[in-house]
């Protein structure tokens, strides 16, 4: 292991730092996150927004073989019980450090993490080594990046160095892409009378019916609404409604 950096390494961190990413969807632009993947040889990046008091997910964006954002509106209390008595899940709020860079290997041996039941139950055992960056965020919410490899290589001090410097332009990034995103802020009033039949939990068809819409419709007004909101699923765009007042 090496905690320096190589020409290579620098000139693949200066890429990065350079460019422009100009996408306006929730969490990181998927070409910034691809880059990131490529340069910690990472097979599997993640980036979570969540609500840790409300045991609530605003964002979960995944980049694997595919690009996917996850929409979990069903709140999991035994993941977020799990989640508070984890010592490497937690470190964040437990700490109130988010600005170092931690690995998994930090915190836990392989034979602990094997036996974690939050890896256990909700980690996919093709992923087995972990690289975390927290982002600043508003109070109440929490960001963090995560880089994932198998049971391979572990992440070394040169990726910890790397990731610390490059942690100030992903935050940059992040930021601009929520503020181009969150520009247009307020809802329509179609928009916002949709969201309110979604807070009362009536379904797509429900509010397709009562607004003489198609439920194709409905859920491009919801796309839309998510898009506004910067969140990736009902429960969320609904608690971004109700702690803005937008209700």
């Amino acid at each position: 292991m090496t905690d320096s950096m190589s020409g290579r390494d620098l000139d693949a961190l200066r890429d990065v730092v350079n460019s422009t990413f100009d996408e306006p969807g929730p969490g990181l632009p998927w070409e910034l996150m691809e880059r990131v993947r490529d340069l910690f040889h990472s097979e599997y990046v993640e980036f979570d927004r969540t609500q840790p008091h409300l045991r609530l997910f605003v964002v979960e964006q995944d980049l694997g073989e595919t690009q996917e954002f996850l929409d979990r509106d069903v709140q999991d209390p035994h993941f977020w019980e799990l989640y508070r008595s984890d010592d490497a899940a937690n470190y964040p709020d437990r700490t109130g450090d988010i600005t170092h860079v931690t690995m998994l290997s930090d915190f836990v041996s392989d034979r602990q993490l094997r036996a974690s039941p939050l890896y256990v139950e909700y980690c996919s055992s093709a992923m087995f080594r972990a690289l975390s960056v927290n982002f600043p965020d508003e109070p109440g919410h929490a960001s963090r990046l995560m880089l994932w490899r198998g049971p391979g290589r572990d992440f070394d001090e040169r990726d910890r160095l790397v990731l610390t410097l490059l942690r100030p332009h992903l935050i940059a990034a992040y930021r601009s892409a929520e503020r181009r995103r969150r520009a247009p802020s307020a809802l329509t009033p179609r928009q916002l009378e949709l969201l309110q039949y979604v807070a009362q939990g009536y379904t797509n068809t429900q509010i397709a019916r009562r607004m003489e819409l198609s439920e194709g419709t409905v859920r491009t007004h919801l796309n839309h609404i998510y898009e506004r909101l910067g969140v990736t699923s009902r429960t969320a765009a609904v608690t971004t409604m109700s702690t803005a007042g937008l209700g």
